[in-house]
């Protein structure tokens, strides 16, 4: 961020900053771990908005902005528990209004957050601050670079791993503490060798993380005085990159998929700019390397799939496919959760100038649903997949919303979801089954249910157009709130096929077992297959006993 940029971040959190509390003041839009509802607190003074404009107002400097900086650190280092014996130790709560008891679950993370910009205020900013405020930041550090040790996040966290990371190795150089500082490069050095095991990083492909990572990585590469962490970080921000790159899509200008998690589908601003910055590297700010340059204006065809997992810590392994062309990009999981933050197949077409993208979605009363668990193959522009049910997961969230398969609702229905520049896109048509078909400016879209295998009836087809979104609807139950329980009943299984191609499509062959069905598609280098139960059953289960014949053509591109 340059100065400029600095100074206009200042003048936004301004706005916000409420003098009386010493605190910014903003919406309450967070829906994980706190207790507080939009109803009853529609505006909270926000913790580490409040620490990160502090952190603003140092770097830019001045009499002034220090000034109001010290206080707002006062009051934001207040907020730590500071209990050693306390189970919160270490780690702040995101409000002023709600203190770590009063939440829903209060979040360690917020020890890597706050933890990360008192370390950079301590080691660029002390000159500017009182001896006192220096030694409330020293323990602050020193508590939160505790409870990330008691906490031990594994290298699979990728952003936390990362930031817990510079926290410690950083914390404890500036600290003058041996012990942190050691505990911070050993766990970088286990985040470089589980990385460099799979080949990417196991949050993969992330919009949202990955540009946090690479923040990460370059803090411990600019900040840590330590030569062997900042080498392990060098390397790391190659493997980054190289990820981001390789996934751009430069004639919709959007970020293909799969994404491992994403709080959007279609690039926000803030990936917008800190893609465009780092690619001009006309700043001081975070630079792409040149040799990943061309993969963001290459129109040339990409194909190739990544596992994403170490599968002899997990038990099973999961594919990461892409393909793209000079109209089209497709992305796809071979397993996962429907998780709202997770796109397990994720598609982005060129219109002519505008873009579409294409969403899976599996949907209890119009929320996305973690309950189900999809298996996928792809080979090119088409994928075969299907969908089971989980006896052990969660609704909204896999842990802070579990129902094991057992819950209320009116409405479960399967969603290809189209949205984007679709103003001037008509509704699908049906032919004959269950399939849709539309055009996505010059580019073909089919979608067909080519199996249903469910104590809960046939599926319904149906489309509509709502607000700026297309919906290709498979219904599976709407009506009245009844309950559902997955453990009573034998049958559920859903098979489709999604191809943005032309015809003629290839014959699907489908072989049903007791338990199970296998369903293969295509012929010679193209053949493909997927192998699921067809009773519902349990999360692990499905990861690691489903199989996927990856098609000829594309383990050629395995990397």
């Amino acid at each position: 961020m340059n100065r400029d940029e600095r100074l206009r971040a200042i003048q936004t959190s301004e706005k916000q900053y409420h003098g009386d509390v010493k605190l910014i003041r903003t919406p309450l839009t967070s829906t994980y771990h706190t207790a507080l509802k939009p109803q009853t607190h529609p505006y909270v003074y926000a913790l580490y908005p409040s620490t990160c404009y502090a952190y603003d107002l140092l770097c830019y400097g001045g009499e002034a902005f220090t000034q109001r900086a010290a206080e707002i650190l006062e009051v934001v280092i207040a907020q730590q528990d500071k209990d050693a014996s306390s189970e919160s130790y270490g780690i702040w709560p995101y409000f002023f209004e709600e203190s770590l008891e009063a939440m829903d679950r209060p979040d360690w993370n917020m020890a890597d957050f706050h933890g990360k910009k008192l370390v950079l205020i301590l080691k660029n900013y002390r000159d500017s601050l009182s001896e006192a405020l220096l030694g409330q930041i020293r323990e602050a550090i020193y508590h939160a670079c505790q409870a990330i040790i008691r906490r031990d996040v594994g290298p699979h966290y990728t952003n936390i791993a990362l930031m817990g990371a510079f926290v410690t190795l950083v914390g404890g150089e500036v600290l003058g503490d041996p012990e942190i500082r050691s505990y911070g490069e050993q766990r970088l050095k286990r985040f470089h060798a589980f990385t460099s095991g799979i080949g990417t990083f196991s949050e993969y492909n992330s919009p949202c993380y990955s540009p946090i990572a690479i923040e990460e990585l370059d803090s411990i590469y600019q900040e840590s005085t330590t030569s062997a962490a900042v080498t392990l970080a060098e390397q790391l921000l190659d493997i980054a990159w190289g990820m981001i790159a390789k996934h751009f899509h430069p004639a919709t200008g959007e970020w293909g998929g799969p994404f491992s998690r994403t709080y959007y589908t279609l690039m926000t601003d803030r990936e917008k700019h800190f893609l465009g910055n780092a690619l001009r590297g006309d700043s001081s700010d975070i630079r792409c390397p040149e040799k990943y340059h061309a993969y963001f204006s290459s129109n040339e065809e990409r194909y190739f799939i990544e596992p994403t997992m170490m599968a002899a810590e997990t038990g099973f392994q999961n594919y990461a496919t892409t393909y793209q062309n000079e109209k089209l990009s497709l992305g796809s999981y071979t397993i996962g959760s429907m998780w709202n933050q997770r796109r397990n197949l994720l598609g982005f077409v060129d219109l002519g100038g505008k873009r579409a993208f294409i969403q899976l979605q599996f949907l209890k009363d119009g929320k996305d649903f973690c309950s189900a668990i999809y298996t996928g193959v792809q080979s090119h522009k088409q994928v075969l997949f299907a969908f089971n049910l989980a006896t052990d997961n969660g609704a909204w969230h896999q842990e802070l919303d579990v129902i094991n398969g057992k819950f209320q609702a009116e409405d479960l229905r399967i969603r290809l979801l189209i949205g984007g520049d679709i103003d001037e896109l008509d509704l699908p048509s049906a032919e004959e089954g269950k399939c849709l078909t539309m055009m996505l400016g010059d580019t073909p879209l089919r979608i067909e249910a080519v199996l249903e295998e469910s104590d809960y009836g046939a599926l319904e087809v149906a489309v509509e157009r709502r607000d700026d979104e297309l919906h290709l609807d498979f219904v599976i139950y709407a009506g009245e709130e009844k309950a559902f329980d997955f453990h009573a009943i034998q049958k559920a299984v859903w098979i489709f096929t999604l191809t943005l191609d032309e015809g003629p499509f290839p014959e699907v062959n489908i072989q049903l077992e007791a338990n199970s069905v296998t369903t293969t598609i295509g012929d010679r280098e193209k053949q493909m297959s997927i192998t699921v139960p067809t009773a519902p059953g349990k999360t692990l289960d499905f990861y690691r006993n489903n199989r996927v014949g990856l098609p000829r053509n594309l383990m050629e591109h395995l990397r």
